[in-house]
């Protein structure tokens, strides 16, 4: 279900200078591994800022394990981006819905911008052309109240940050069995909401279908050999 399918290509375009790749139908199998990704009770990260609100407001879920046959994906990623595997090349998974709230103001805010230690592949696994990846100007990175909250992040930190304070630069469209690879740590980053999508009315009976979901992997540069 790992096995990568050799029918496709690499689309490689550059973004103020940073290079973005995106591969369509990536996975050989990818029924076989969205059933075994996504078809399991997947606990829910820990509400801790600035997800306190997590499992009242929304419910952010995650998978996180290592398979040796996931390398597939995990090398040709490496080769391109030319980082180095984080977290000993092991995935994650993110399974996120919010609750229809004046809390989830999704029309007005952006949902964490946040920065990573390198390149960020992600492999979306909705039916879903709207709610994506959204890429930030690296020049938030200099805005003094961006940089504190990426060093700590503030007790009780909305995870909603207004639009009118950040530039939106790209918006990676997402596409079932896509791959898209950035560098998550030149680009401010975050989850794509630009509909009612995945905006419920209640949690009770949530399925799949009513989450986002996707596989990430994470990359480092070779000056950084942080590994956890």
């Amino acid at each position: 279900m790992w096995k990568l399918n050799l029918d496709t290509e690499v689309k490689i375009t550059k973004l103020k200078g940073s290079k973005i790749f995106t591969i369509d139908n990536v996975f050989a199998e990818p029924k076989k591994l969205e059933r075994f990704l996504f078809s399991r009770h997947t606990a829910l990260v820990e509400n801790k800022e600035p997800f306190q609100a997590n499992g009242d407001q929304f419910l952010k879920g995650r998978y996180h394990d290592f398979r040796d046959k996931a390398a597939p994906l995990v090398w040709l990623a490496s080769k391109l981006c030319e980082q180095k595997p984080s977290f000993f090349g092991s995935f994650k998974t993110n399974q996120e819905c919010w609750l229809k709230s004046d809390f989830n103001d999704w029309e007005n805010n952006y949902w964490f911008p946040h920065l990573d230690n390198g390149y960020n592949c992600i492999v979306y696994f909705n039916d879903d052309t709207v709610n994506g990846t959204n890429l930030y100007d690296p020049s938030l990175k200099g805005e003094e109240w961006f940089s504190k909250l990426m060093k700590k992040v503030p007790t009780g930190q909305q995870p909603w940050l207004i639009k009118s304070k950040i530039k939106l630069v790209k918006h990676l469209k997402p596409k079932y069995n896509r791959m898209v690879l950035f560098d998550g740590a030149y680009f401010p980053h975050s989850t794509a909401i630009n509909n009612n999508r995945y905006i419920v009315d209640s949690f009770e009976g949530i399925t799949r279908n009513n989450m986002r979901s996707n596989l990430c992997f994470f990359f480092h540069p070779e000056t950084n050999d942080k590994e956890t």
